[in-house]
Protein backbone atom coordinates (compact mmCIF):
# COMPACT_ATOMS: atom_id res chain seq x y z
CA UNK A 1 0.00 0.00 0.00
CA UNK A 2 1.48 3.33 -1.02
CA UNK A 3 4.28 1.73 -3.00
CA UNK A 4 4.85 2.94 -6.54
CA UNK A 5 5.97 0.49 -9.19
CA UNK A 6 8.69 1.75 -11.49
CA UNK A 7 8.40 0.88 -15.17
CA UNK A 8 10.82 -1.75 -16.49
CA UNK A 9 12.65 0.53 -18.93
CA UNK A 10 12.65 3.67 -16.77
CA UNK A 11 15.99 5.18 -15.75
CA UNK A 12 16.58 7.01 -12.47
CA UNK A 13 16.49 10.80 -12.58
CA UNK A 14 19.90 12.44 -13.13
CA UNK A 15 20.82 15.43 -10.97
CA UNK A 16 21.11 18.67 -12.96
CA UNK A 17 24.75 19.21 -11.88
CA UNK A 18 25.69 15.86 -13.46
CA UNK A 19 24.46 16.96 -16.88
CA UNK A 20 27.20 19.56 -17.39
CA UNK A 21 30.97 18.96 -17.65
CA UNK A 22 33.01 20.72 -14.98
CA UNK A 23 36.63 19.78 -15.62
CA UNK A 24 37.22 20.18 -19.35
CA UNK A 25 40.75 21.05 -20.43
CA UNK A 26 39.66 22.94 -23.54
CA UNK A 27 36.60 25.05 -24.20
CA UNK A 28 34.08 23.12 -26.27
CA UNK A 29 32.31 25.81 -28.25
CA UNK A 30 30.77 23.21 -30.58
CA UNK A 31 29.01 21.29 -27.80
CA UNK A 32 25.29 21.94 -27.60
CA UNK A 33 24.68 21.94 -23.83
CA UNK A 34 20.95 21.26 -24.30
CA UNK A 35 21.67 18.21 -26.47
CA UNK A 36 24.31 17.00 -24.01
CA UNK A 37 21.81 17.31 -21.15
CA UNK A 38 19.20 15.33 -23.15
CA UNK A 39 21.72 12.56 -23.99
CA UNK A 40 22.66 12.21 -20.33
CA UNK A 41 19.07 12.29 -19.06
CA UNK A 42 17.94 9.76 -21.66
CA UNK A 43 20.71 7.36 -20.63
CA UNK A 44 22.59 7.50 -23.94
CA UNK A 45 25.65 9.09 -22.30
CA UNK A 46 26.99 8.62 -18.76
CA UNK A 47 26.43 11.49 -16.34
CA UNK A 48 29.39 13.79 -15.63
CA UNK A 49 30.05 12.09 -12.30
CA UNK A 50 32.39 13.61 -9.73
CA UNK A 51 35.75 11.88 -10.17
CA UNK A 52 37.61 10.15 -7.35
CA UNK A 53 41.36 9.67 -7.18
CA UNK A 54 41.14 6.27 -5.52
CA UNK A 55 38.84 3.30 -5.96
CA UNK A 56 37.05 3.75 -2.59
CA UNK A 57 33.97 1.75 -3.60
CA UNK A 58 34.12 2.84 -7.25
CA UNK A 59 34.98 0.00 -9.61
CA UNK A 60 35.52 1.71 -12.93
CA UNK A 61 38.43 3.91 -13.90
CA UNK A 62 38.80 5.97 -17.05
CA UNK A 63 42.01 5.01 -18.89
CA UNK A 64 42.37 8.58 -20.18
CA UNK A 65 42.12 10.69 -16.99
CA UNK A 66 42.78 7.84 -14.49
CA UNK A 67 39.91 8.89 -12.20
CA UNK A 68 37.41 6.42 -10.74
CA UNK A 69 33.65 6.62 -11.40
CA UNK A 70 30.45 4.75 -10.49
CA UNK A 71 29.98 3.85 -14.19
CA UNK A 72 31.38 4.83 -17.59
CA UNK A 73 30.55 4.98 -21.29
CA UNK A 74 31.84 2.17 -23.51
CA UNK A 75 33.34 2.43 -26.97
CA UNK A 76 31.02 0.90 -29.55
CA UNK A 77 33.98 -0.52 -31.49
CA UNK A 78 36.10 -2.21 -28.81
CA UNK A 79 34.09 -1.90 -25.58
CA UNK A 80 36.75 0.08 -23.69
CA UNK A 81 35.47 2.44 -21.03
CA UNK A 82 35.76 6.23 -20.99
CA UNK A 83 34.22 8.99 -18.86
CA UNK A 84 31.93 11.53 -20.48
CA UNK A 85 34.30 14.46 -20.03
CA UNK A 86 37.23 12.65 -21.67
CA UNK A 87 34.90 11.58 -24.48
CA UNK A 88 33.86 15.21 -25.01
CA UNK A 89 37.52 16.25 -25.15
CA UNK A 90 38.08 13.76 -27.97
CA UNK A 91 35.12 14.86 -30.05
CA UNK A 92 35.99 16.85 -33.15
CA UNK A 93 35.19 20.50 -33.60
CA UNK A 94 33.20 21.60 -36.64
CA UNK A 95 36.44 22.31 -38.48
CA UNK A 96 38.29 19.07 -37.63
CA UNK A 97 38.20 15.61 -39.13
CA UNK A 98 36.69 12.34 -37.92
CA UNK A 99 37.97 11.13 -34.55
CA UNK A 100 39.47 7.64 -34.28
CA UNK A 101 39.00 5.46 -31.20
CA UNK A 102 41.87 6.18 -28.78
CA UNK A 103 42.06 2.47 -27.94
CA UNK A 104 41.70 0.49 -31.19
CA UNK A 105 42.02 3.33 -33.77
CA UNK A 106 38.68 2.54 -35.47
CA UNK A 107 37.35 5.52 -37.44
CA UNK A 108 34.12 7.30 -36.46
CA UNK A 109 34.54 6.90 -32.70
CA UNK A 110 31.29 6.62 -30.75
CA UNK A 111 30.26 5.48 -27.29
CA UNK A 112 27.21 4.08 -25.55
CA UNK A 113 26.17 4.04 -21.92
CA UNK A 114 24.88 0.83 -20.40
CA UNK A 115 24.89 1.84 -16.75
CA UNK A 116 26.78 -0.03 -14.06
CA UNK A 117 28.49 -3.19 -15.23
CA UNK A 118 27.61 -6.41 -13.45
CA UNK A 119 30.32 -8.11 -11.40
CA UNK A 120 30.27 -11.05 -13.81
CA UNK A 121 30.92 -8.76 -16.78
CA UNK A 122 33.82 -7.05 -14.95
CA UNK A 123 35.35 -10.42 -14.12
CA UNK A 124 35.14 -11.52 -17.77
CA UNK A 125 36.84 -8.30 -18.88
CA UNK A 126 39.65 -8.86 -16.36
CA UNK A 127 40.13 -12.43 -17.60
CA UNK A 128 40.32 -11.24 -21.22
CA UNK A 129 42.90 -8.59 -20.31
CA UNK A 130 44.95 -11.17 -18.42
CA UNK A 131 44.88 -13.57 -21.39
CA UNK A 132 46.00 -10.78 -23.71
CA UNK A 133 48.86 -9.73 -21.43
CA UNK A 134 50.27 -13.24 -20.81
CA UNK A 135 51.91 -13.61 -24.27
CA UNK A 136 53.44 -10.14 -23.89
CA UNK A 137 54.90 -11.13 -20.52
CA UNK A 138 56.38 -14.32 -21.99
CA UNK A 139 58.01 -12.39 -24.83
CA UNK A 140 59.35 -9.81 -22.39
CA UNK A 141 60.73 -12.56 -20.12
CA UNK A 142 62.42 -14.35 -23.04
CA UNK A 143 63.94 -11.09 -24.26
CA UNK A 144 65.17 -10.24 -20.77
CA UNK A 145 66.65 -13.75 -20.34
CA UNK A 146 68.39 -13.50 -23.73
CA UNK A 147 69.88 -10.13 -22.78
CA UNK A 148 71.16 -11.57 -19.49
CA UNK A 149 72.76 -14.50 -21.31
CA UNK A 150 74.49 -12.11 -23.73
CA UNK A 151 75.92 -10.18 -20.81
CA UNK A 152 77.43 -13.33 -19.23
Amino acid sequence: MGNVAIGAGRRPEVEERLTQPRRLLRQLCDVDSGRLRRLIRSGDLAPCFDPAEDAAGLDEDCPICFYFYPSLNRSKCCGKEICTECFLQLMPSKSSKVVHCPFCKTASYAVEYRGNRAKREKKLDQQEEQKASEPKKKIQYKSQTADELKGV
